[in-house]
């Protein structure tokens, strides 16, 4: 089995698992260990995403809410894609 890296995850090329199975048995503890702190770390992240969107008064709001959030997110994805591509030249 090889690897490839996916951002800051290692994925197995011939990953046939579902969301939030652990890897196989053959995989290094390294990559296990990987796995379950990235796991947590986004599992961490969306119940506090859920929260703050719980706390919302009104439908109309947690929409409002999610719509920051995913601008929030799409600029920090280009912040990161814009640092990585200059590391990289």
């Amino acid at each position: 089995m090889t690897t490839r890296q996916r951002g800051s995850a290692v994925v197995a090329d011939d990953d046939s698992r579902g969301p939030g199975e652990l890897p196989e048995a053959s995989v290094s503890d390294q990559l296990r260990e990987q796995f379950m702190r990235e796991r947590a770390r986004r599992e961490f992240v969306t119940a506090s995403l859920r929260s703050h969107l719980a706390e919302q008064p009104n439908p109309r709001a947690v929409r409002a809410c999610a719509r920051r959030w995913i601008n929030d997110i799409n600029h920090l994805v280009t912040d990161v894609v814009g640092a990585m591509t200059q590391e990289h030249e």
